[in-house]
């Protein structure tokens, strides 16, 4: 080594310390040592200079080498390589140290120049290793909690921010408030400019949001266009408000995308950590509860929970406690809407769709109650009622009208929550045992949305599924975030072109162009391609003429009850409308 290595001997024993200095002057480097005789005297030196090593002894008066290495390592002193020294010829203790950061264990007597030298030279390159392995994972830590589109930290990185905050909120250090913001009306941006313009939407809305809070704030984008700020270290409640008009009012100047000016509204729900939101949960409870009021309210708005909105909370339980006695009572009903096949217009299947007779509400549709059965876990009874129900049903029919119903298909929506709960196999398997219904006759929708929580998870329960003999059908296509990769990697038999592309049909020849790619992409995989939302003459005939297989919609029937489906398609082999 060509320059001054600067050691720190920290060793209460004068003898060892005569010993490591003899070694050091045997190797014949320049060498400046600094000797220290206690723990706290050796700290205190690795906390004010510059060291290329320290010579640690593990058995010290004041305090345990092993406790001294492990304040060393710390990060309240200046990173530096560690040789532990020691009379004490153990692995177990060596490995010990080891583990506890030192780069090397030398024992005492067999210490000389040559070997000493060795040892700093590869404890100081193993030093450079392990820092270059601490900066790859804090990056790699960083990429997994940082949003690629905006910038922000996303919502693995907001919950361990929001951990932290809660606890030190519970010690006293700090308030806390956690305001949740959902932009107005983004989905039409999406729909109608194309989701490059919604990214760039996101990305200035995110700089706007950035200049707007305080330093001391936590800016984060859950996902799609939520966005949440974790606001500390403020001394009234009111703060809180005051900062989500600001955040509405950043807002009012137009944003261009492209040659469009748009302005974009935000609604925006506050929640403060206090007797009655005391943990994570409850905090983004509370705030998703005042934004669902604050979007109720007219939009482009805040609301802040209080005990008055403890309504809608109980409104939820008394859904969830509906929903449950609605199960018991027999009150869920499926519903059928028919799939035609483009050819000939003639029935080839049909959906299954969720419905709910309350006793005081009435007939329900999926969007009235299906998010309360998503949050309470329901949603996986009821998903499995409707996979029974529907597979017995078709079977029925096939016994009943076999020369009507012998080529029938069935198709049934699959959530995000059975595709997690580890018991959608069997719980296929036990709807096709009881129902004597072929597997070949079962077709599973699921949403690209589902897909997107754990790929390497849904392609093993997907192949299983299709090994089974189960169409997969990805459903809404074109509004996930990921299509073209879904196709690939999973088993997908059937693409179900999601209604807002039906619907641009006539009315802008981009956005045609778009449903037409997708169609040749499905065929060229060989795919069956079903055109849902078809609602008009006019689509119908698009779709037919550029290659959809099967179409669904309003323009041949909204879904019916068995009884009245029975009677409007399975009683005569029915023409339906070119």
């Amino acid at each position: 080594m060509s320059s001054k290595i600067r050691f720190l001997l920290i060793d209460d024993d004068a003898l060892d310390r005569l010993a490591v200095t003899r070694a050091l002057r045997q190797s014949q480097c320049d060498y400046e040592l600094v000797e220290a005789t206690s723990a706290a005297a050796g700290l205190k030196l690795a906390a004010s200079e510059r060291f290329d090593a320290i010579l640690l002894d593990f058995r010290l008066p004041d305090q345990d080498g092993l406790e001294v290495l492990r304040l060393l390592r710390s990060g309240q002193f200046n990173d530096v390589a560690v040789i532990m020294l020691s009379h004490q010829e153990d692995e177990a203790l060596a490995s010990q140290c080891l583990e506890n950061g030192a780069q090397d264990y030398l024992l005492k007597g067999e210490v000389n120049g040559r070997q000493m030298m060795r040892a700093v030279r590869q404890a100081q390159q193993r030093y450079v290793i392990e820092g270059e392995l601490r900066a790859s994972r804090e990056q790699l830590r960083q990429l997994s909690e940082t949003d690629p589109l905006t910038g922000l930290i996303n919502r693995r990185g907001f919950e361990n921010a929001l951990a932290t905050a809660i606890a030190r909120a519970k010690r006293g250090d700090h308030r806390l408030a956690l305001l949740l913001l959902d932009l107005d009306e983004f989905k039409s941006i999406n729909d109608t400019l194309g989701h490059a313009a919604g990214d760039a939407l996101l990305v200035e809305v995110s700089r706007r949001f950035r200049a707007t809070i305080r330093d001391s704030d936590v800016l984060c984008r859950l996902g799609g266009d939520e966005f949440v700020v974790l606001m500390t270290h403020f001394e009234q409640n009111a703060q809180a408000a005051l900062l989500a008009d600001r955040i509405i009012a950043c807002l009012q100047r137009p944003v261009f995308l492209g040659t469009v000016e748009k302005i974009i509204t935000a609604s925006i729900g506050i929640a403060l950590f206090d007797d009655d939101a005391s943990d994570a949960s409850d905090l983004l409870k509370f705030a998703d509860i005042a934004m669902y009021r604050a979007k109720q309210s007219g939009r482009n708005q805040s609301r802040c929970y209080s005990p008055g909105l403890q309504e809608a909370v109980l409104n939820r339980s008394n859904m969830r406690h509906d929903m449950l006695k609605g199960l018991e009572r027999g009150e869920f009903k499926v519903f059928y809407q028919p799939q035609i096949r483009s050819f000939d217009r003639r029935l080839s299947g049909m959906e299954a769709l969720l419905r709910w007779d309350h006793p005081r509400l009435g007939l329900l549709l999926p969007s009235a109650f299906l998010s309360v059965a998503e949050e309470t876990g329901l949603i996986v009874e009821l998903g499995s009622w409707v996979l029974k129900e529907s597979c017995r049903q078709l079977a029925d029919w096939k016994a009943r009208l076999p020369s009507l119903c012998s080529q029938l298909t069935l198709a049934v929506n699959v959530s995000c929550a059975q595709l997690t709960s580890n018991s959608l196999v069997v719980t296929i398997d036990k709807a096709l045992a009881e129902s004597g219904l072929s597997a070949t006759c079962l077709e599973l929708e699921i949403t690209e949305n589902a897909l997107i929580k754990d790929t390497s998870e849904a392609v093993a329960l997907f192949s299983t599924i299709a090994g089974q003999g189960v169409t997969l059908s990805l459903d809404d296509f074109g509004t996930g975030y990921s299509s073209l990769e879904h196709l690939r990697l999973f088993p997908i038999d059937v693409l179900k072109i999601d209604k807002e592309f039906v619907s641009a049909i006539g009315n802008g020849k981009k956005r045609e162009k778009l449903l037409l790619a997708i169609i040749a992409f499905a065929k060229a995989l060989e795919i069956k391609v079903i055109a849902e939302g078809v609602e008009t003459k006019e689509q119908a005939a698009f779709c037919v003429e550029h290659g959809c297989d099967a179409l669904q919609g309003f323009y041949f029937a909204k879904a019916l009850p068995a009884d009245e489906f029975e009677a409007a398609f399975l009683n005569q082999a029915r023409v339906l409308p070119s």
